[in-house]
């Protein structure tokens, strides 16, 4: 491993620290040539994002998300979208869609970008930390071409993770810079940089105590004047912390606490740790999603009670690695703090783990890593490692490559989730929907059916598969399917509507007339819905109402209706 020559760390914490002489390193030019093939390396394994288009919540995020469509700083500041709180990423997309409107590949190429100046953040964050090239350089190889990475680089909407990674990191440079020599410019730096981190994504909260275990890392005394330095970063990620829970709470996101018991929570939780762990050392089986293995109110299969035992094992070597090292408890303690919000300990969302989740964590793994390496390239032939190394390289190059092609348009993603994991309602669900939209209206109906099964109450899935009936005119089922529709929620919108239609084209007018009412009471500005009301009261003899209603279809901007209105009421 290459190392730095000449070089000498400046004591931590101590102005009166004699300064280091600066000496010209003849080699300097390798380390900048070695990043910048790294920099190409991870270009070129993920350059298939550039050909992928948008995918899953994309559609919310960037297609019909009107925030983005025009450039409002107080709505940006002011709004939750889709349960998050992150207003300078909704100002990055709203630029991005000004720029490339809805082509997916400009956004892309963003990602990218963003992606490989964190590759180049995580080098100089690294070698801050350490003094080491070698394990900068490798480090940040590892980061740049991590299968578990793709999530984050070939989702569109996923840009909050690399922006927030991506200020989080500045922000820690400029902390590691402080440390160098107590400069107050470069603590407000720091601190700056963590607050729009955190307008990014909320996750970056975690950063206040990265600070500290990187104060006891480099050997910095823990007094009150290094606990003060800290205050400013915990009240900001608090009020962040509790912004993110209210913005979740708004959208439904969080499960109620109480769908699965504490020890329950704690087994998910060791499960999520060991798993992302063990997924960075060997990327295999990677998904878009992953199941919990009950449901509420079920037992967890017995397996599952070893993770804990396993994540009890760890921390126990963990603390016993102190007696000679601290690099295993800096590394392994980086990736817990950093994760430790998405272990699901407060249940958000359907999943159970996600590869974003492991995006910034990952780096306390990668320099552990890096560190075996420059273990290894000292105590063994340095064949050996690079071997080991370019092994590692190829085979993650080789997967991330491949991934990128998973993430190319939402039924390569959910086509991928369904041959891994077979008991996932929502897969089914959201593959239903590509058929139907596709017109291929048997596999849609198959598929609603396969959610349907999985999850007996999927209010959605009844729904799509009554309207596809409705196509086929099976009204019998259709209306069986939308009945349970509105049994499960009242207020469906889209179900009312739907069996509207049913009873429209059985010439059940009444009938018609009155779900067509009950979905105007819930949306009162869908034109076709006041249109079909008016052609139904019309055919059941209430003219006055038939033309009042065609009138305000015609006033919400539906083109039929002015036909209508200069044949029949005018």
């Amino acid at each position: 491993m290459i190392r730095r020559k000449d070089h000498k760390q400046h004591q931590v914490g101590n102005k009166n620290a004699p300064k280091s002489v600066k000496v010209a390193d003849p080699e300097k030019w390798k380390y900048y040539v070695a990043l910048v093939i790294i920099v190409l390396i991870s270009f070129f394994v993920y350059l298939p994002v550039l050909h992928n288009g948008f995918v899953w919540d994309d559609y919310y995020y960037i297609n019909v998300n009107p925030l983005i469509h025009s450039f409002n700083l107080k709505e940006f500041f002011s709004r939750y979208v889709l349960g998050n709180y992150h207003p300078f990423t909704i100002l990055t997309l709203s630029l991005e869609y000004y720029f490339f409107g809805l082509n997916a590949t400009g956004y892309h190429f963003v990602n990218l970008l963003l992606h490989l100046m964190n590759v180049i953040l995580v080098f100089y964050t690294v070698f801050l930390l350490v003094d080491k090239v070698g394990v900068a350089l490798v480090a940040s190889l590892l980061f740049g071409i991590h299968p578990m990475h793709v999530e984050s680089v070939a989702w569109a909407a996923e840009l909050k993770d690399l922006l927030y990674t991506f200020f989080f990191l500045l922000s820690y440079f400029f902390y590691l810079k402080y440390l160098k020599n107590l400069k107050t410019k470069f603590y407000v730096f720091a601190l700056l940089l963590f607050m729009v981190s955190l307008l990014s994504k909320a996750m970056a909260a975690s950063l206040p105590v990265v600070l500290m275990l990187t104060d006891y890392f480099k050997g910095r005394k823990i007094n009150k004047k290094t606990i003060f330095e800290k205050v400013p970063f915990f009240l900001l990620a608090t009020a962040f912390g509790v912004v993110a829970v209210i913005a979740q709470k708004s959208s439904g996101a969080i499960s109620d606490i109480e769908i699965f018991t504490l020890p329950q929570r704690l087994v998910f939780a060791a499960y999520g740790f060991i798993t992302y762990l063990w997924k960075l050392i060997l990327p295999l089986h990677l998904s878009a999603f992953y199941p919990y293995p009950i449901k509420s109110g079920g037992d967890i299969p017995i397996l599952y009670y070893s993770y804990a035992l396993f994540f009890l094992a760890l921390a126990v070597y963990v603390i016993y690695s102190l007696r000679f090292s601290k690099k295993i408890f800096f590394g392994i303690g980086f990736f817990t703090v950093t994760v430790f919000l998405v272990l699901q300990l407060l249940p958000v969302g359907k999943t159970i783990m996600a590869d974003r989740y492991s995006y910034l964590p990952s780096i306390g793994i990668f320099y552990l890593a890096a560190e075996g390496f420059n273990l290894l390239w000292n105590k063994k032939p340095k064949l050996i490692t690079i071997i080991l190394l370019s092994a590692f390289t190829v085979f993650f190059s080789v997967k991330t490559y491949a991934r990128c092609g998973v993430w190319k348009n939402d039924m390569t993603l959910w086509n991928d989730v369904i041959n891994q994991y077979q008991t996932i309602p929502y897969a089914y669900y959201n593959r239903g929907v590509i058929f139907m939209d596709a017109n291929r209206n048997t596999e849609a109906i198959n598929d609603f059916s396969k959610a349907i099964e999985l999850k007996p109450d999927y209010t959605g899935a009844f729904n799509n598969r009554g309207a596809l009936y409705i196509y086929e005119k099976k009204y019998d089922r259709a209306l069986a399917d939308l009945n349970r529709a509105i049994e499960l929620n009242p207020n469906l919108i889209e179900a009312y509507n739907n069996r509207g239609t049913i009873f429209y084209n059985e010439k059940r007018y009444d009938e018609a007339i009155s779900n067509f009412s009950k979905s105007i009471e819930l949306n009162a500005k869908d034109a076709v819905v006041f249109y079909f009301k008016g052609l139904a009261e019309y055919y059941s003899g209430k003219e006055d109402d038939a033309c009042n209603d065609i009138k305000q279809a015609k006033n919400l901007g539906y083109k039929p209706a002015a036909d209508f209105l200069s044949q029949m009421c005018e």
